[in-house]
């Protein structure tokens, strides 16, 4: 099975996309990568987009997998994180990285010194539940992308609009 990570900039309806990686991308693999264990360590804003990436590039040309930066448009055929295996988010008001599952019903904290994936488990506590509506509540909220054109959820494609941003421009 294709593991899938998204990568934002803060948490919630808000959060801004950063891009994506497939195949063996959780956070154990991503550590062992320098890049990845840079953005997962980060303590500040600047470091975290410039590790992200720098992680896209080296995914692609290490050939670890393959790694969807933000120009290229949401990648799944889902409109939101909620299915996706692992959403790594960095958020400046704690500040830190924090990880969660697709269905996660709460946010994680990185430690910078001694980063691991979670000892508990953070996901759906009703799997039947998820499976029907993955972003339903208790699942921690996620921007939903929609397609620029249309406005409606996108399942994959040139999808940068947040639907929390009133101005109508694209994150």
């Amino acid at each position: 099975m294709s593991t899938k990570t998204d990568f934002y900039l803060g948490r919630g309806h808000d959060a801004e996309w950063l891009g994506s990686l497939q195949w063996e991308c959780e956070p154990e693999n991503l550590l062992r990568v320098p890049p990845g264990r840079l953005a997962l360590t980060a303590t500040d804003e600047p470091t975290y987009r410039a590790a992200v990436a720098d992680l896209f590039i080296v995914w692609e040309t290490e050939e670890l997998g393959t790694a969807y930066p933000r120009r290229t448009g949401w990648p799944w055929p889902w409109a939101t994180s909620h299915v996706s295996s692992w959403i790594v988010a960095f958020d400046p008001a704690a500040p830190g990285v924090f990880l969660t599952v697709g269905g996660g019903v709460r946010w994680e904290p990185l430690d910078p010194r001694n980063p691991r994936e979670p000892a508990e488990d953070i996901g759906p506590p009703d799997i039947h539940a998820w499976l029907r509506a993955p972003a339903a509540p208790p699942s921690v909220p996620l921007p939903l992308m929609r397609d620029p054109a249309t406005g409606l959820p996108t399942a994959a494609g040139q999808c940068l609009t947040n639907p929390h941003n009133t101005q109508g421009e694209g994150r």
